[in-house]
């Protein structure tokens, strides 16, 4: 998934990217929960990495992180998730700012590059305070891939996109993740397009409220070139955590994004 060695990722479209927190009790399962998620249609999977306050997150999400945190989940942890899942599926790792910062942003990022992760999101990092975020992830061969709220001007979109790598993250709607309706496709486009305008090879992903077939439609209809699926997976897990709940979520969804799109 490096950008640098690996235009795969910038290429691609009609993405799924599937979500799992990162749990002590799931060592040695995900090598088998990847190759159901990729075996149901997803593109790339993205290692949540708990945190205790972690603000963009609603209750589904907010729990797994409790849980992971209760189990003694720590950094190892997420490193050995990423040796199971990168070679199944290329890996992003989604983790807040003070875990990464405190460890010291070369050593973490060094620590996810040797594991095998492309790409890093993280949900509480600015744009203005991106750049030695930037330089450390460019200098280590992962994607720094930073969010776009919705309702954010065209200008700053474009600033977004020209300043993330790999993808850029396009939240749907107001509010956190796993509840709410996503907006219209009529007013995500505008801000889809200012991202396509100001970086044409990045693709720009629709995450926050994918849920199910309509609500994949709905954001492909805005343009986009795919799509994030997290609580709606943390969900079912949590109350079945089998290969057979991975493919009851995502292969409706990967159904419609292969079909959706303007």
């Amino acid at each position: 998934m490096r950008s640098e060695t690996d235009p795969a990722l910038r290429s691609r479209r009609r993405a799924v990217v599937a979500y799992y927190m990162v749990d002590r009790v799931r060592n040695g399962r995900y090598a088998t929960l990847t190759q159901a998620a990729r075996d149901s249609g997803a593109t790339h999977l993205e290692l949540g990495f708990p945190f205790s306050d972690p603000i963009a997150d609603g209750p589904i999400l907010q729990e797994a992180a409790d849980r992971a945190l209760r189990h003694g989940t720590h950094w190892n942890d997420l490193r050995s998730a990423i040796r199971e899942t990168s070679p199944i599926l290329p890996t992003i790792v989604m983790s807040y700012a003070n875990p990464l910062w405190t460890r010291g942003l070369a050593r973490s990022f060094a620590d996810l590059r040797d594991a095998g992760a492309g790409g890093v999101i993280v949900p509480d990092l600015s744009l203005e305070e991106a750049g030695p975020w930037r330089r450390t992830a460019r200098c280590n061969g992962l994607d720094l891939i930073l969010l776009a709220a919705p309702g954010s001007r065209l200008a700053r979109i474009a600033a977004l996109a020209r300043a993330s790598r790999g993808f850029l993250y396009l939240v749907s709607r107001y509010g956190t993740t796993g509840r709410g309706a996503i907006s219209r496709p009529e007013d995500l486009a505008p801000l889809v397009r200012s991202a396509h305008a100001a970086a044409p090879d990045l693709p720009v992903f629709v995450g926050f409220g994918i849920r199910d077939r309509a609500t994949a439609l709905r954001a492909m209809g805005s343009g986009a070139d795919g799509v994030i699926v997290a609580s709606a997976l943390e969900s079912a897990l949590a109350r079945n955590p089998s290969t057979p709940t991975v493919a009851r979520v995502l292969r409706p969804i990967a159904s419609a994004v292969r079909a959706g799109g303007i």
